[in-house]
C-alpha cells in the first residue's frame, strides 16, 4: 500500500504541474464532483465490486440515461465511452452526461474518440468544431494552430460534460503500401507524428480534458483491420525504436492516458493481441518510465473475439497490467465486471494489480491523495 500511495501521490502532482489555472475545476459537474470531496470528512473504503467496476469503461445503449445506463455507471463501471448512437445534440449530450454523473456517487470519466476527421463521434454530429483528418492537419496547420484548436474543442467538449478525449493518434504511418490507420496517422515521419500529436494533446488539456495516445507500440504499419482479425507486425525492434515508438516516448509523459492495440508484434515477442501482453505493459512501464493510465482499445474488435471472450480478454488484459478494459458493447459490461471479480476471489488476478489499476483511475479523476487511500484501504 506504501507503494500505491508513492504513485497515487506522483500522479496527482504530475497532473497538477501540468494543468493551467482553472483546468482542473472543469465543468460544473467536474466542479460539483471536486466540492463533494473536499467537503467529506470521512469516506467509505470500496468492495472488491466496486474496485473492479473503476478499471471498466463501457458503452450505453441510447441517447438516453436509461435504468440501463444509470445501473452500469452505479454497479458496474468508473467511465463511460460515448459513440455515435449516444450522440444526437448539444442539449441531449448535455443532459446525458448529466444524469449518468448524477447517477453514480463517484466522479465519472466521460470519453470519445474525437481524433477529426472519420472519427469524430461529436464534430461529425455537428456538436463540435470538426477537426479536418490528421494528415491534412500536418500538411496544412502549423503546430501552434493544432495547440490551439485543441484547446477549443477541450472547451467545447466539456461543456457537453465530456472529460475524456481517445485521442490523439501517436501512429507513423510506416508501411509503405498504406495501412487500415491512414489519414489518421499525421504523417510517415515519427517527428511530424511526435510534434502535432504533442501539440494536439497539450492543448485539449489546457481546458481540463484528459488525453489519450494511441495505440501502443504502433498500430501505423498494419494493412489489415483489427476490427475483423488480428494483424501481425513483423518490423524488427530496431525500427519499432526508431519510428514506431518515437512518438510515444516524445508525448508520452504528459499524456493522461496510453491506448494499446490489438496487434501481434513477433519482435517483442508478442504472439498474442498486444493489449493482453504483459510485455508491452514493461516496454511502456519499464523502458519508456510511463505512469499514466494503460486503456485498452475496445475488447469486442474481431482481433480479441476471434481467440477469446470478452470477459476473458478484459481479464487477460488487466492481469497484463492494464488499468482500464474497454468495453463499447454494454451487454457484456456486467459479465466482465463479474469475471473480474472471480478472477481475484480464484487468485487468477491479485488484488494488489486490481487496486493499482483502480487508484490510477481515481488519479485521473483527480480526487486526492488522501481520499484515494481511504477508498483503497
Amino acid at each position: 500500500m506504501r507503494r500505491l500511495r508513492l504513485f497515487l501521490l506522483t500522479a496527482l502532482l504530475a497532473a497538477a504541474l501540468l494543468a493551467p489555472p482553472g483546468a482542473l475545476a472543469g465543468s460544473a459537474a467536474t466542479r460539483s464532483a471536486d466540492a463533494r470531496d473536499a467537503g467529506a470528512a470521512t469516506c467509505t473504503p470500496l468492495t472488491l465490486r466496486q474496485r473492479a467496476a473503476q478499471t471498466i469503461t463501457t458503452g450505453i445503449p441510447s441517447t438516453k440515461a436509461t435504468a440501463t445506463a444509470r445501473r452500469l455507471v452505479r454497479r458496474h463501471a468508473g467511465a463511460v465511452v460515448l459513440l455515435g448512437h449516444n450522440v444526437e445534440g448539444r442539449r441531449q449530450v448535455r443532459r446525458l452526461t448529466r444524469r449518468l454523473r448524477a447517477a453514480t456517487p463517484r466522479r465519472l470519466l466521460v470519453a470519445v474518440d474525437e481524433e477529426g476527421g472519420r472519427v469524430a463521434r461529436l464534430g461529425n454530429a455537428g456538436l463540435v468544431t470538426r477537426v479536418p483528418p490528421a494528415r491534412w492537419v500536418a500538411a496544412h496547420d502549423s503546430v501552434a494552430k493544432t495547440r490551439r484548436r485543441g484547446a477549443r474543442l477541450g472547451r467545447e467538449m466539456l461543456e457537453l460534460g465530456v472529460n475524456w478525449n481517445f485521442a490523439p493518434v501517436l501512429d507513423v504511418a510506416a508501411a509503405p503500401r498504406g495501412t487500415v490507420i491512414g489519414d489518421r496517422s499525421y504523417s510517415s515521419d515519427p517527428d511530424v507524428v511526435s510534434a502535432y500529436g504533442r501539440a494536439y494533446a497539450r492543448g485539449l488539456q489546457s481546458a481540463g480534458v484528459r488525453t489519450t495516445g494511441k495505440h501502443f507500440p504502433g498500430h501505423g504499419r498494419t494493412t489489415v483491420d483489427s476490427h475483423e482479425t488480428l494483424p501481425t507486425v513483423n518490423a524488427s525492434l530496431r525500427r519499432l525504436r526508431r519510428t514506431d515508438l518515437r512518438p510515444f516516448v516524445a508525448a508520452g509523459p504528459r499524456l493522461d492516458a496510453v491506448m494499446t492495440a490489438h496487434v501481434r508484434y513477433p519482435a517483442l515477442g508478442v504472439r498474442r493481441p498486444g493489449s493482453l501482453s504483459p510485455k508491452i505493459r514493461r516496454l511502456l512501464r519499464g523502458d519508456l518510465g510511463y505512469e499514466g493510465l494503460i486503456v485498452t482499445d475496445a475488447l469486442e474488435m474481431g482481433a480479441v473475439t476471434s481467440r477469446y471472450s470478452v470477459p476473458r480478454a478484459a481479464e487477460l488484459a488487466i492481469v497484463a497490467g492494464a488499468d482500464v478494459a474497454l468495453v463499447g458493447d454494454w451487454r457484456r459490461t456486467a459479465v466482465v465486471h463479474d469475471r473480474l471479480v472471480a478472477a481475484v476471489q480464484a487468485g487468477r488476478l491479485s488484488l494488489r494489480r486490481l487496486e493499482t489499476a483502480a487508484g490510477r483511475v481515481l488519479a485521473a479523476k483527480r480526487y486526492r491523495p488522501a481520499m484515494i487511500d481511504c477508498l483503497l484501504r
